[in-house]
């Protein structure tokens, strides 16, 4: 430091004149004033510049104290204005600026060095929170292109459910359409199996429906997801545009300070993290939540689709197996009961037969010339014996009522043997019914167990 002018003591004896020693007292006073206002000067011009070089930089960054992430951070930018305004030391060549009085006003040597170092430590700071944030977004693009990936695969599984939902609809029509193919006459009314039918119809068609609305869902999930990355890329794309500076900002100083994550930080237009930035992040961030809701619920509906489907698949196909079980059962009373009505026939027949005989002996031959001596009434021992006898012998009575009786047995045979037919031809055609019947039901089943096959469809866990 320079040290200001003293004015030499007067001499003790005093040779000259008093006005003349007065007016070099007040030039050598004058000067001394002059310098001592020159220094004040030249201090608070080289205070206000070293202010100024350091604030000029500092206003411009963002103020990060209310938005810091950890403590460290916070201790970093609670520090006192003193270290605030620590100067910087730039290594280059010229002179530095140092904490103590400057020389002149104006540092001239440090000055274009300095202004290059806060311009290159603004520039790179910039460039660093903007490519931070551009990484961030790409990330998030990321997160949410896997998550469509996801939603894809999804839906990809859903819609092969949804198929086996309507082949299973129309394995359903066509087991009721082959039913009809039974028996009109006795096999046709509706049972068990017909209503199971009906009612796996009935919720097939509702599961259906559900299924179409949670794609439907998927889809427009799809969307949104698309959407959601075309912002964020196109954000992405927007911050990326900060490369230009890579190979113009240089090194920076090693007395430049390191900041907090700009993600951290409120939203600034004019700074590395725009409200842009910002919306696309939190919306990407809520589409994120959504989808994966939506893939949860849509993996339970697929697991209750898929439960629901086999159960009434099964009870239908268990209906059709009892109602064949059934059929087969009747079918072999039928059996047993048309073999004893054919042998009630035969056996019938075979008394007519013994009973037309009878009837015919009694009867006699048709020519009177055939009648041996001792088959006519007019033999001689018969004579005799109404010539003696007023009553007359019973053999014409006896053979009268065994001919009316063996003619009633023929007739009332002839009808019962009728009537047997008549049930044994029902039997068979009740039982040729049921046979049919249990055929178009197995092959009702076998179609059933040949299209419908619900549990080869699992949904993946994610």
């Amino acid at each position: 430091m320079k040290r200001p002018v003293q004015s030499a003591p007067p001499p003790a004896v005093v040779v000259g004149p008093k006005g003349w020693r007065d007016a070099t007292v007040r030039s050598i006073l004058r000067a001394e004033d002059l310098l001592r206002q020159t220094h004040a000067d030249q201090l608070h011009s080289s205070t206000r510049y070293r202010s100024h070089s350091v604030g000029t930089f500092t206003s411009r960054l963002p103020q990060l104290t209310a938005y810091s992430v950890n403590s460290s951070v916070d201790k970093e930018h609670n520090e006192s204005d003193s270290e605030k305004k620590e100067e910087f030391r730039p290594k280059s060549i010229g002179s530095m600026l140092t904490s103590g009085i400057i020389s002149g006003p104006f540092p001239l040597p440090a000055l274009r060095d300095q202004s290059a170092v806060v311009s290159t430590g603004m520039a790179g700071e910039y460039m660093r929170g903007v490519r931070e944030v551009e990484g961030r977004l790409r990330r998030q693009a990321g997160r949410v292109t896997q998550e469509g990936t996801r939603v894809e695969h999804q839906r990809e599984r859903l819609e092969k459910l949804l198929r086996s939902l309507r082949r299973a609809l129309l394995v359903n029509q066509q087991s009721a359409e082959g039913r009809k193919f039974r028996p009109a006459t006795t096999e046709t009314i509706r049972d068990g199996a017909d209503d199971l039918l009906r009612n796996e119809r009935r919720g097939l068609n509702v599961l259906k429906q559900e299924l179409e609305s949670m794609l439907k869902k998927t889809l427009t999930q799809q969307q949104v997801l698309a959407e959601s990355s075309k912002q964020l890329l196109d954000c992405a794309f927007e911050r990326s545009i900060v490369t230009e500076l890579l190979l113009q900002h240089g090194s920076l100083s090693a007395g430049v300070k390191m900041y907090p994550s700009p993600l951290s930080l409120k939203p600034d237009p004019t700074g590395p993290f725009t409200p842009e930035c910002k919306q696309a992040l939190d919306s990407s961030s809520t589409v994120l939540r959504q989808s994966q809701q939506l893939r949860e619920n849509i993996s339970q509906v697929m697991s209750d689709v898929i439960r629901k489907q086999t159960d009434m698949h099964r009870s239908a196909s268990d209906a059709l197996l009892e109602k064949i079980t059934e059929t087969t059962n009747l079918e072999q009373h039928l059996t047993l009961s048309s073999a004893a009505t054919r042998q009630a026939i035969y056996r019938k027949q075979r008394q007519m037969q013994c009973a037309g005989y009878s009837l015919g002996r009694a009867m006699g031959p048709v020519c009177s010339a055939d009648l041996f001596c001792r088959e006519r009434l007019s033999r001689p021992m018969t004579q005799l014996y109404g010539r003696h006898s007023s009553f007359g012998l019973p053999e014409s009575d006896l053979l009268t009522q065994g001919s009316t009786m063996l003619r009633k047995h023929l007739e009332s045979s002839g009808k019962e043997i009728a009537e047997l037919q008549v049930t044994h031809q029902q039997l068979e055609d009740d039982k040729y019914g049921k046979r049919a019947a249990a055929s178009v039901d197995t092959a009702v089943i076998r179609l059933r167990r040949r299209l419908v096959r619900p549990q080869s469809v699992r949904p993946a866990t994610s």
